[in-house]
């Protein structure tokens, strides 16, 4: 199904996905944050922006890996876009498994 997504729909699902990000990440480092002590924070803004950062760059390599790793496998037997395709749906999938282990992360410990 990935495969045959239009563009504007790919668009405004990123859109909607951002808009989230937005809505909820201030809300989420204010929560953290008011865990710890005054002469704290500052340095657990800092840890919560690095590890953001971090989290960003493991899933991009992760993901950039995957295709990879896809193209070079499939390179004798379909054409390249072909393979690039397949690489970012293998990509998508994997992803989609991790946010659904975060998802689920959350409820147990939230509750």
């Amino acid at each position: 199904m990935a495969r045959h997504l239009a563009n504007p729909f790919i668009a405004t699902v990123y859109v909607l996905y951002m808009a989230g990000m937005g809505t909820c990440m201030g809300s989420v480092m204010t929560s953290a944050l008011r865990t710890l002590a005054d002469n704290q924070q500052t340095e657990g803004n800092a840890i919560l922006n690095t590890l953001q950062q971090f989290a960003g760059a493991v899933g991009t390599s992760l993901s950039a890996v995957v295709v990879a790793q896809s193209q070079t496998y499939l390179a004798g037997s379909q054409a390249y876009t072909t393979t690039t395709a397949v690489g970012t749906q293998n990509a998508f999938i994997m992803l989609t498994v991790f946010a659904t282990v975060i998802w689920f992360s959350y409820f147990k410990v939230v509750k």
